[in-house]
């Protein structure tokens, strides 16, 4: 499952691998409010997923199961992953999280963490690397667990972890969600050039159809 927004949109333009992802995912889900936009602009209306609440939903319906689902994290720095887990653990008593790893791996502890990966079989599996790492990170590495869901979900283990908030419900409510998240990480200020760089792409495509 990808979760697409305009800032990966934009990168997909200018990586052709990346691109290739998107369109052989199973299902991708409009994470951010250029996508809805643009759907609109050609006559479809969908409403906007965040990625997180995507796989908040996931992990609830996981333990709604006569077995639950096992689920595994990675990616994070140490210790975030874990800490999310634990605080997940206590708002969903049922929620059978299996394993964790962080996502500072090199060649040699990757192998390993793939074989203890496909022993533990996962039903869903949440990939924390950032965007496009951890895109190109599940399309290599899927086949390990074929019948696994896999999600890439950015910084969502820090959210959990309770080391970064999301933005208030007002600025989520308006689509304003990256004016909170740009104050919390003012180093993204080039990256978040992609986000009127894809709305005004978006107009201009819409008037040459």
């Amino acid at each position: 499952m990808v979760t697409l927004n305009a800032e990966m949109t934009m990168q997909a333009e200018q990586s052709p691998a990346l691109a290739r992802i998107i369109h052989q995912a199973d299902l991708v889900i409009p994470d951010g409010a250029g996508i809805v936009l643009y759907l609109k602009l050609h006559g479809k209306t969908v409403s906007r997923c965040p990625g997180i609440e995507l796989a908040e939903a996931l992990l609830k319906e996981s333990t709604q199961q006569t077995q639950p689902w096992p689920v595994f994290f990675f990616g994070g720095s140490p210790g975030v992953a874990e800490e999310a887990a634990q605080r997940l653990q206590t708002r969903l008593p049922h929620l059978n999280i299996v394993g964790v790893q962080n996502g500072y791996l090199d060649a040699a502890g990757t192998e390993g963490f793939l074989e203890h990966l496909r022993s533990l079989s996962p039903a869903i599996i949440y990939v924390g690397l950032g965007v496009p790492r951890q895109e190109h990170w599940i399309a290599e590495h899927r086949h390990v667990v074929p019948d696994a869901i896999w999600i890439g979900v950015g910084g969502s283990f820090d959210i959990w972890a309770e080391r970064k908030q999301r933005a208030p419900g007002w600025l989520r409510n308006n689509n304003l969600e990256w004016v909170y998240r740009l104050y919390q990480e003012p180093w993204r200020w080039k990256r978040m050039l992609a986000l009127p760089h894809f709305a005004w792409r978006s107009i201009l495509a819409k008037f040459k159809q």
